[in-house]
């Protein structure tokens, strides 16, 4: 076997590697692969439509009985704009702290798994562990869903799920839902000194955009309300607005984009049809007075389901148990946790490192942290796998 590489060893490696969200991870999956195979771990591949990026999933341990599944997520989200001091795809360590894009968010997870692949090999395991790297989880939890299809083809139903985002190594069993969509109205131009003769896309969305907030403001107000959650309701906003060339022309298209984050139990979709039929029915109208050709167009830019708390199974009270943790906490974020919960494996979250740094330039994760991630999934899963 080879030399044994530790997790903040591994972890350099797999920042240098750059897989913001619109390249390619296929470089990081087959250092992957290779890696494991070393180790004599077979690997298997679920590529997108277009073969760029691609779900890498192993089986360690017997495959006919239901596993644990070790879940992460290999993209990152941009870095441009940001202002870095360093070279965000370069380890650099310093005071305690290991910087690099993905450090926290959540490649420090992915090395803690693969740095314990030596031991689990060796180890004589009534369960498998089961390794899930996904890819496009920064842009909607995009890739998981065939990684699950996958798993569930081949594999009995896993016993549970632990998904490594960064939570500081505090236990996880609920997120909020999230939907977000595009919508695009289009007007009709004309000079501003005859808005008679126009329709104005800006005002419309203008108008559609006050009902998202005032649907925020209800929210807050009316309920339902969650303990444990900050903020304990459901959420909107708008995050994005493009519309008009300049100012003496009435502008005939504008665009935003806006979010609706419910509590798990709820579907966010359905604020999303409310809101569809506002505009079409408070809205357009307005628009059709001038002109008839006018819309409204919705489009999805991204949706994942919310991770409702699991039951209480041996495999939550013996996470409880190690983190420390007697009552888990509940996220706004999302993560894939959601995705496999809808599809009956119950999922926890917990992971090194801390979310108010990811996606920030000089993001970091603490060698603390790393160290107790290690320590916790090798307590973990000789608990749960031996």
């Amino acid at each position: 076997m080879p030399a044994a590489l530790n997790s903040t060893e591994l972890l350099e490696r797999l920042i240098a590697f750059d897989t913001q969200s619109f390249r390619s991870n296929l470089a990081l999956v087959g250092f992957v692969q290779d890696y494991l195979a070393a180790y004599g771990v077979a690997c298997r591949l679920v590529h997108d439509d277009d073969g760029g990026k691609a779900n890498l999933w192993a089986v360690i341990g017997p495959a006919d009985v239901p596993g644990i599944i070790l879940s992460g997520h290999t993209d990152v989200v941009p870095v441009e704009g940001q202002a870095w001091t360093g070279d965000p795809f370069r380890a650099r360590i310093e005071n305690g702290r290991l910087y690099g894009r993905g450090a926290a968010d959540m490649k420090g997870f992915l090395a803690s798994v693969l740095a314990l692949v030596p031991e689990l090999v060796q180890a004589r395991l009534a369960k498998s562990a089961i390794l899930a790297f996904s890819y496009d989880e920064e842009v909607g939890c995009k890739g998981v869903p065939r990684l699950i299809d996958a798993l569930l083809a081949e594999l009995p139903r896993p016993e549970a799920c632990l998904v490594g985002e960064p939570t500081l190594l505090r236990l996880i069993d609920g997120h909020k839902a999230k939907a977000g969509y595009r919508c695009t109205v289009t007007g009709r131009a004309a000079h501003s000194a005859l808005p008679q003769l126009g329709a104005n896309a800006v005002i419309a969305a203008a108008q559609t955009i006050a009902e998202v907030a005032a649907m925020g403001a209800r929210f807050a107000a009316e309920g339902p309300f969650a303990h444990g959650f900050v903020p304990p309701h459901h959420t909107a906003g708008v995050g994005r607005i493009e519309g008009g060339s300049q100012l003496n022309i009435i502008p005939d298209r504008c665009s935003f984009e806006f979010e609706f984050r419910t509590l798990p139990a709820q579907d966010p979709l359905r604020f999303v049809a409310a809101l569809q039929a506002f505009a079409t029915e408070r809205v357009l109208p307005g628009l059709h007075a001038t002109a008839p050709e006018a819309s409204i167009t919705f489009e999805e830019v991204l949706a994942y389901p919310g991770l409702p708390p699991a039951a209480d199974t041996g495999f939550a009270r013996l996470c409880r148990e190690l983190t420390g943790t007697p009552a888990p906490a509940k996220v706004s974020f999302g993560t894939e946790g959601g995705c496999f919960a809808a599809r009956g494996i119950p999922a926890l979250v917990c992971g090194p490192g801390d979310i108010a740094v990811a996606h920030k330039p000089d993001e970091w994760i603490a060698l603390e942290q790393l160290g107790g991630c290690d320590q916790l999934l090798r307590r973990l899963l000789h608990a749960a796998l031996i």
